[in-house]
């Protein structure tokens, strides 16, 4: 008998706790995991809806954002993968930088983005192709009518900057050299302004600075709806796809995180961006914030995963 009430208590508890856990969620502070260095785009998104998130969660504790760099962020989206799906750890993740290691096999990758618990998006950056500010090219199709392979700069072959530009170049028709190996998405751009290629394919955030500096012009963005006046858009160049091509911000947690603690986590983060205090920073920061909840970081993730699958020959060797 005593075995019996025993089991009956036990099992009680197992059906029992996680209610509990999600009534009292969250108890205890989160750590919201960057997986890049201080300073960057991802890190400024993190640190920027921190407080902000910590005023919209039903319990009050702190969000703690945590670098950790290493591995193109391999090394920190594990570490989300890996931790307990209680709650308590989260983390930002660029796609398709994470994605295109797992769709080329990576052997050492420890994490399957397919798994994680998605929660919410702070958007997505196109992509577009500049010249420098003396070039006499003006559009693409002037790049198309070079007669030659067009050089474009990049980074390594196993990067998406590499990959984007073999993809959209594929696309667009536009014979190609590629002059990789700089390190990052700076210095393929500075690359092309000093003369080490003819043009770049690249994310407009990072295009844009250069263009404020007055040494970079963009002729093309690869979106539906061009936001630089007089560059041509995606659908203007024949190809509506190429809209695919960007950088999206997603938020995540572990697979498996009980529903009621994903679901307090995802509205809370959505409560967070929809702030007018982050519309605010928004405005001063020039960084744009596109709200999406759940639904639209899995709806970005499975499109994203579509479209690189169907290029998954451009994708670079696995490691």
């Amino acid at each position: 008998m005593n075995k019996l009430l025993a089991a009956f208590i036990t099992c009680v508890g197992m059906v029992t706790a996680p209610v509990a856990m999600a009534a009292d969620f969250p108890a205890k502070n989160i750590q919201f995991i960057i997986p890049v260095s201080p300073g960057g785009g991802f890190d400024t998104y993190v640190r920027a809806v921190a407080p902000i998130l910590e005023r919209h969660l039903p319990q009050s504790v702190n969000i703690v954002p945590t670098n950790i760099p290493a591995a193109g962020g391999a090394r920190g989206a594990a570490q989300v993968y890996r931790a307990k799906p209680d709650g308590y750890t989260i983390g930002i993740f660029n796609i398709p930088g994470m994605l295109v290691p797992q769709i080329r096999g990576d052997s050492d990758l420890q994490y399957d983005l397919k798994k994680m618990t998605w929660l919410g998006s702070f958007g997505q950056d196109g992509y577009g192709v500049g010249v420098p500010t003396a070039s006499p090219y003006k559009t693409v199709a002037d790049l198309k009518a070079l007669g030659r392979p067009v050089k474009f700069t990049a980074s390594g072959p196993s990067s998406t900057a590499y990959s984007a530009t073999m993809i959209a170049t594929d696309m667009l028709g536009i014979k190609r050299e590629i002059i990789s190996g700089y390190k990052g998405s700076n210095d393929y751009v500075l690359a092309v302004i000093r003369g080490d290629g003819d043009a770049v394919i690249g994310p407009l955030p990072v295009m844009e600075k250069f263009v404020e500096s007055g040494e970079l012009r963009i002729i093309g963005t690869f979106e539906e709806k061009s936001s630089v006046p007089g560059a041509q858009n995606a659908i203007e160049m024949g190809q509506p796809d190429l809209s695919k091509l960007s950088v999206g911000r997603l938020v995540a947690g572990p697979p498996d995180l009980p529903p009621e603690v994903a679901k307090t986590l995802s509205e809370s983060l959505m409560a967070a961006m929809q702030d007018p205090a982050m519309a605010t920073w928004s405005k001063e920061s020039g960084i744009a914030v596109e709200p999406g909840d759940a639904a639209a970081a899995k709806g970005i993730l499975e499109g994203q995963f579509n479209f690189y699958e169907r290029y998954s020959k451009y994708l670079g060797p696995a490691n």
